[in-house]
Formats: C-alpha cells, sequence, structure tokens
C-alpha cells in the first residue's frame, strides 16, 4: 500500500515518486542593516513548502487538481511533511506547471504529462 502524500480539500492526489513530491520547512527572514552598517538577520516564523508534479495523469484527476488549484482561494491542505506524520495547514497555490496533452503509447488512450504545482504555506509559526 501506497502513503499518502497530499489531500487538497477532500481531493486525495495519486503517489508519486521519483523525486516528484517534497515538502519542506522553511524559514522567514528579513535581513536588516543597524545604523553601524551591521546587518542582522531576523526570522519571522517557519512555513512549510510543498512541491508536488505527475509524469501522467487521466484527464479526470487532471481536471479535478486544476479545478482545486486554479479555484484563487487558500486551500486546506493535508500532506506529508518530512516528519512523517500526516500534517493539515492551510497553502496558497505560488506556481502551476502547466500539463500537455499526449496519446499513451502503449494503447493511444489520452493521458497528460507533466502536471505540477508548488504551495506555500498561509501562516508562519513557530
Amino acid at each position: 500500500m501506497r502513503a499518502i502524500q497530499l489531500i487538497i480539500g477532500n481531493l486525495t492526489l495519486p503517489h508519486v515518486s521519483n523525486d516528484r513530491y517534497r515538502c519542506w520547512a522553511e524559514e522567514l527572514k528579513e535581513q536588516k542593516v543597524m545604523i553601524s552598517g551591521r546587518m542582522v538577520e531576523e526570522v519571522r516564523g517557519v512555513v512549510q513548502r510543498i512541491t508536488w508534479s505527475s509524469d501522467y495523469l487521466e484527464p479526470e484527476t487532471k481536471d479535478a487538481i486544476l479545478a482545486a488549484l486554479r479555484g484563487g482561494k487558500a486551500l486546506s491542505v493535508t500532506y506529508l511533511p518530512d516528519s512523517g506524520e500526516m500534517a493539515a495547514g492551510t497553502f496558497l497555490v505560488e506556481s502551476i506547471t502547466p500539463p500537455s496533452f499526449l496519446f499513451s503509447d502503449a494503447d493511444g488512450t489520452p493521458v497528460w504529462h507533466g502536471l505540477g504545482f508548488s504551495l506555500r504555506e498561509v501562516s508562519p509559526h513557530a
């Protein structure tokens, strides 16, 4: 059985492998120059970042994923961080890599290739 990596709203995304799913914590920092000329870095918090891409998707799956991503609102996401325990948060879409259309070499059925996206958690935390 494959582990669930990502759920957007009520949509469970297909399991992907070969470096197509990444989730990591990233510090939000601000650099400031002091009057003395010394530079300091202030950490404001930590946000989760997620990237996901798929090699091949059925048209229905592609449509459902794009509908969720293009909704223009913050997304309720359940994700698998590097700790290995599922977590939940609110994310915004940073980018979408549009898929390209092709026919399967095996049986000539239509498939979509190369859909990808990146998400960033809305609110930083400690």
